[in-house]
């Protein structure tokens, strides 16, 4: 306000009371009433400050009031200077001695001794009788707002530039700094500080812009009408670009307020005539300029303000940028605009509070608020209300206002309520229907600062956190183990308040060294002192908090960067070090593999090129123009084209930057919709469209395929999924536990009938501790260390249980697993986590050598022999020697797509892209022999989005051919190699519910009414014999019964849910039973005619086989699980390659086999057959006495064998993956 002088007026002149005849007094424009009663109509005077200094005093201006005929009447009087406890001492020697105040003394009503009637205020009526206010005392907060036209609405306590008063004082101080909390639990709390938090987005840019719109609340943030200046969302809470860097807020201190809610405080630097700094665990540049300041934050992002401390632009390491701009004469934002003129607008109330934001595209999220100044509702995008409740705790004598103690979601429903304890800190946070609770008490010491917090979860267990205060932060230094008494795990730090040392609750050690000039992790040592010791370094960019070099066992990585802190490239290179011990002076091994990259302007990718150097594997981008007509298109994504050419384009933008049509390589369009806040509503493939559907809060409701199936899901109020159902009636139905864990599940068909549920149980701490059958029987029990490892799993045997244990290692990783039996498997890893040992229960050493770059040149099995690769520089696998000294060579694209396999036998050459819509598709393969002449040729077609439409397979010569049709997306038939027609109709859901066959014109129906278990597989079908054949489950989901024509099976188990028998229920005497071992290997099968009976060596292996009376003992190498011999009925001594093949039976039969190591033929007794095989494993020949081919679909399964000239045809039919017929 400048010079006071001239402007103090005596309090005693400024008392004088004057009464003035009602027609004098001007009406009132505020929603004020009043009525008189027993005594005077003079109300008294209201005074109110219209300027706050830091010596705790202000600026008044007094008003008089008088009730004539219902309504308050006011006369401005005069302006003086002085403290509130001054105003109240002058004004009670004249018959006013209630006083009605806020908590600072900026605002308050000085009634008059002798009005004993009511005031409304506008928002509450307070009754004046004597009775209700005795003379001689000060009300604090009774009146929310003033009487008077713009007399501060909502109230502030006139202190600004981001100062507050603490609680008792009259002086405008810079609050406490506020830091980023360590330990955040529930819907959130903080219980280092004792305060609830709470981030909501209104707004998210969906394209190249950082442009958002998030507001953040904090319960003991100090802006509140109570101590400062509120901010523009009212009490406690502020948004993302309510920034603040206030110069002048106490001598040599600068105030900065910070867009996650973080408040720092910053002093000279020493020696510097420009620098400022904060405390050493602030990351972060603060400068002084000629103009203003500029900042520079953790992220590398620098931000300018103004000399008064107006944040005017932020500018984010590559280049994308927020400028902004404010009310004339103001600090307050009026918009934010970013590099390409989308700008988000702000508009305030009446009351200088945020009203409105408005979007690129002209959408508004509007704001509203409470006479006390609390943000109450926020209307969104798609005008539906977020609401918001809150309480206030009187705490030593002052109140604590606006803590938030619920929230209503878009549905008018109840979310989440927190509450507050004595000393307003957050006590409780919990869901809608008490789930997910968790109840905060806290330990103070005598000073009442908090240094511990015992927080007890949903599931009522506690753990207690202690605290160690550094730099005015409290920081988590002791947690406890809840369900193992007296067991911790602790965490120390440096002097920055960098974590140090971390233990875990199984004792292991993690240690961390810093560079703490920069807070920059240099170090770090896991399971520090154990055998499985591994050291981590890290070497940093001297502009960026950008690494340089990373070095960890077996790997460094280089990184190099461009002017503007771009990623230039990234060099892996492996090397000997097992451990990380040698850093960065560790040998390297091989090659690097290196990634480059360039930039525009914005730091967006122009080029990607990949690590091969033998092709050009370069993805480029490019991007729409910053001036582009469309604003929805500028700087966003217009086309990437990769390695070879093939180019997909995003040919419109919304005005939210969200893409809205995308077209493929192959042409195919795809459109997007969205709702107003963003979320995806539609999306059309082709002619193909899915649309989902969303309730008010924004959870995901339904989702309608193209076939028009659909899946619709519920929510409770608390905003768990608690239910599935289908465009059938089929439902899903989830029970969950107060922790959101899924304890019960029960699958219903469309009549409601129950036909399959399972439960668990949970420990609490939320880990998985028994699953229960439908009938509450146990199926598995499970153990736990500390740390939340699985150590332990037992399952029922008969009338006792079995047990399998694991144990860990000091980084938590699984290295012996003992079964029932107490068989053993050992694991062993490399210093990357990797697997490279596998012991098995004989003690046979399978052994992997792996680099740093995850390649595996060296493989040595006991069972196959070793064998050798080589890779290129993408770690594509170049070259195969196996045990035999055979050799493969594969070759790759510019897209690291398989293109040729090389072996000693021949060669299979994969072409690419070829023909109509085959961009990006594999549309030719050609199996060559040794002499490089065709063999077998496959050959694709495909519809526009991507499905085979025709696959011809030609076999020596002679070529065969399988159709597929598809409607909305869905298979609906298929023409065999032989000719037939299979035609499938669907049901609501997308399931086939109809086969029909058609034959040289001729329709024949080979299944009808066929249905499923609810989400599950077929329960019923009739075939095409009229008969009908079902499939029945138990509770539990295992096949109980099968129907095939007019017998009936069924199927018994165990405790272990293991087969125990099948009855023909028409035919008794056609029972089987089995039994097991507690590996749930089958020991025994009793069928109608014959036992059998197995035993096993530890690793699985059969070592004996009876059948009835004869017998048979197996006998395995000793250094392998390869089989010797087998003696007894039909003995047997047999031969291997170096791979582990079986060459021989030594009882006439001889076996040879391909490059890959796969079976092609068989001779016995000078009889050979020939197999010839797929590039996908699938048999499609076999020559022998008879010559056969095999065909197949294109999910693998076998339709179709015929003649080599594609005659005699025998067709199998399949519904699923169930077959269904056999035609031939």
């Amino acid at each position: 306000m400048g010079d006071r002088v001239g402007m103090v007026r005596p309090l005693c002149a400024a008392a004088r009371l004057a009464f003035f005849a009602a027609s004098a007094l001007p009406q009132l424009a505020e929603a004020a009433s009043c009525t008189v009663g027993a005594g005077v109509s003079t109300i008294g005077n209201e005074y109110f400050a219209t300027a706050a200094y830091p010596d705790g005093s202000y600026e008044y201006q007094v008003t008089t009031l008088l009730c004539s005929g219902g309504v308050p009447r006011y006369l401005t009087g005069n302006s003086f200077y002085g403290t509130s406890a001054a105003v109240i001492q002058a004004y009670r020697s004249l018959h006013f001695t209630r006083v009605f105040r806020n908590q600072c003394g900026s605002m308050g009503l000085i009634a008059h001794d002798q009005f004993l009637g009511t005031l409304n205020d506008g928002v509450a009526t307070v009754n004046l009788a004597l009775s209700d206010h005795p003379l001689n005392a000060t009300y604090s907060d009774e009146f929310v707002k003033g009487i008077a036209p713009g007399e501060g609405f909502p109230i502030s306590c006139g202190c600004s530039g981001g100062l507050a008063r603490l609680a008792g004082s009259a002086v405008c101080t810079p609050p406490l700094p506020v830091k980023t909390p360590d330990l955040c639990l529930a819907n959130p709390v903080l219980p280092g500080q004792g305060c609830k938090v709470q981030w909501e987005t209104d707004y998210t840019f969906g394209g190249a812009s950082p442009l958002t719109f998030k507001r953040y609340y904090h319960s003991q943030s100090p802006y509140h009408g109570q101590s400062a200046a509120q901010r523009t969302l009212g009490n406690r809470w502020r948004h993302n670009h309510d920034v603040l860097l206030n110069p002048a807020a106490a001598a040599n201190l600068v105030l900065m307020l910070r867009d996650d809610g973080r408040i720092l405080h910053f002093h000279p630097k020493s020696g510097s005539p420009t620098d400022w700094v904060s405390d050493a665990d602030i990351v972060g540049q603060l400068q002084r300029t000629a103009t203003g300041w500029t900042w520079r934050d953790a992220d590398d992002a620098v931000e300018t303000f103004d000399a008064a401390g107006r944040r005017l632009t932020r500018v984010e390491k590559g280049g994308l940028s927020l400028g902004y701009s404010y009310l004339p004469s103001s600090d307050k934002l009026s918009a934010i605009q970013d590099n390409f003129g989308r700008s988000l607008s702000l508009t305030y109330n009446a009351q200088g509070l945020l009203g409105e934001v408005t979007t690129p595209a002209g959408d508004k999220v509007g704001y509203t608020y409470d006479g006390n100044g609390n943000l109450t509702t926020v209307t969104t995008l798609d005008t539906h209300t977020r609401s918001y409740s809150y309480t206030s705790v009187t705490v030593d004598g002052h109140v604590e206002p606006a803590l938030l103690t619920g929230l209503s979601d878009e549905n008018a429903a109840p979310y989440a309520a927190w509450t507050y304890d004595a000393s307003a800190l957050a006590a409780s946070s919990e869901h809608a229907g008490g789930v997910d609770r968790y109840a905060f008490t806290y330990q103070k010491d005598a000073a009442g600062k908090i240094t511990g917090s015992s927080v007890r979860n949903p599931l009522k267990a506690v753990t207690q956190y202690t605290f160690q205060n550094l730099l005015g932060a409290n920081r988590v230094s002791t947690i406890s183990q809840p369900l193992v008494p007296g067991l911790t795990r602790s965490l120390n730090y440096d002097a920055n308040g960098n974590v140090a040392s971390r233990t875990d609750f199984n004792g292991r050690l993690t240690t961390w060294t810093y560079d703490l000039t920069r807070n920059l992790e240099t170090q770090r040592v896991e399971a520090s002192g154990t055998a499985e010791q591994r050291t981590l370094r890290s070497e940093w960019h001297a502009s960026y908090r950008l690494p340089l070099r990373l070095s960890e066992p077996l790997k460094r990585t280089t990184f190099t960067y461009d002017t503007a802190g771009n990623l230039l490239s990234r060099s892996e290179q492996a090397t000997t070090d097992a451990n990380g011990t040698l850093g960065f002076a560790a040998p390297a091994l091989g090659s690097p593999r290196t990634w480059t990259l360039t930039y525009n302007a914005l730091g967006q990718v122009l080029t990607a090129d990949g690590p091969r150097s033998d092709v050009a594997d370069v993805t480029t981008y490019s991007y729409y123009d910053a001036a582009d007509p469309d604003p929805g298109k500028r700087g966003n994504l217009a086309t990437v084209t990769n390695a070879l050419g093939h180019r997909s384009e995003i040919t419109a933008y919304d005005l939210n930057g969200r893409p809205l049509t995308l077209i493929d390589a192959n042409g195919l369009v795809t459109t997007f919709t969205y709702d107003l806040r963003g979320r995806l509503t539609g999306q059309t493939v082709g002619d193909e469209h899915t649309a989902y559907t969303y309730d008010p809060a924004g959870q995901l409701t339904g989702v309608t395929l193209p076939d028009h199936s659909r899946l619709a899901y519920t929510y409770d109020n608390a905003h768990r999924l608690s239910r599935i159902q289908d465009a059938l009636g089929n439902t899903l139905t989830l029970t969950l536990d107060a922790a959101g864990n899924r304890v019960r599940e029960e699958l219903r068909d469309p009549a409601n009938l129950l036909s399959q549920t399972g439960n668990r149980v949970f420990d609490a701490l939320s880990r998985l501790t028994r699953e229960l059958g439908s009938l509450n029987q146990i199926q598995a029990d499970f153990t736990y260390d500390p740390q939340g490892n699985l150590t332990a799993i037992t399952t029922p045997l008969g009338a006792g249980t079995r047990t399998t244990t694991q144990a860990f290692d000091a980084l938590n990783r699984l290295i012996r697993s003992v079964d029932p039996n107490g068989g053993q498997t050992r694991y062993a890893y490399n210093g990357q986590d990797r697997l490279i040992q596998v012991t098995d229960p004989r003690s046979l050493v399978t052994s992997y050598t792996l680099d740093g770059l995850g390649n595996t040149p060296q493989l040595n099995s006991p069972d196959s022999g070793s064998s050798s690769r080589t890779f290129d520089a993408a770690g594509n696998p170049l070259t195969e020697t196996n045990a035999r000294g055979q050799t493969r060579s594969r070759q790759y694209d510019a897209l690291n797509r398989l293109t040729r396999v090389s072996d000693v036998d021949g060669s299979e050459i994969y072409f690419w892209d070829q023909g109509a819509n085959g961009l990006g598709r594999l549309t030719r393969i050609e199996q060559r022999d040794a002499a490089n002449a065709l063999v077998t040729a496959i050959d694709r077609q495909y519809d526009l989005h991507g499905r085979l439409t025709q696959e011809t397979y030609t076999l020596a010569s002679v070529p065969t051919v399988t159709q597929y049709r598809y409607t909305h997306g869905r298979l609906v038939g298929l023409t065999y190699p032989s000719g037939k027609q299979i035609d499938y109709t669907l049901d609501a859901q997308g399931r086939i519910s109809e086969v029909r066959l058609t034959v040289a014109g001729q329709v024949k129906t080979l299944a009808t009414g066929i249905a499923y278990h609810p989400f599950g597989s077929i329960r019923q079908l009739t075939n095409g014999a009229g008969q009908v054949l079902t499939w029945d489950q138990d509770a539990d989901g295992r096949p109980a019964s099968y129907t095939l024509g007019n017998e009936t099976w069924q199927i018994a188990y165990d405790t272990a849910s293991r087969i125990t028998s099948q009855s023909n229920l028409s035919v008794p005497t056609q029972t089987a039973s089995y039994g097991y071992d507690p590996l749930d290997r089958l020991t025994q099968a009793v069928l109608p005619t014959v036992s059998h009976g197995y035993a096993y060596d530890p690793t699985g292996n059969r070592l004996t086989q009876t059948s009835g009376a004869a017998s048979r003992s197996y006998t395995l190498s000793p250094t392998s699980n390869r089989l010797s011999a087998i003696a007894g009925s039909n003995a047997r001594a047999y031969t291997h390659d170096a791979n582990g093949s079986i060459t021989s039976d030594g009882a006439g039969q001889t076996f040879s086999y391909d490059a890959r190591g796969r079976l092609t033929g068989v001779t016995v007794a000078g009889l050979s057959t020939t197999y010839r095989l797929d590039p996908f494993g699938q048999r499609i020949r076999k020559t022998g006495t008879e010559d056969t081919r095999y065909h197949y679909d294109q999910e693998g399964r076998l339709i179709s064998e015929s003649a080599p000239d594609g005659t005699r045809a025998k067709d199998y039919i399949w519904v699923g993956d169930q077959p269904l017929a056999v035609i031939q």
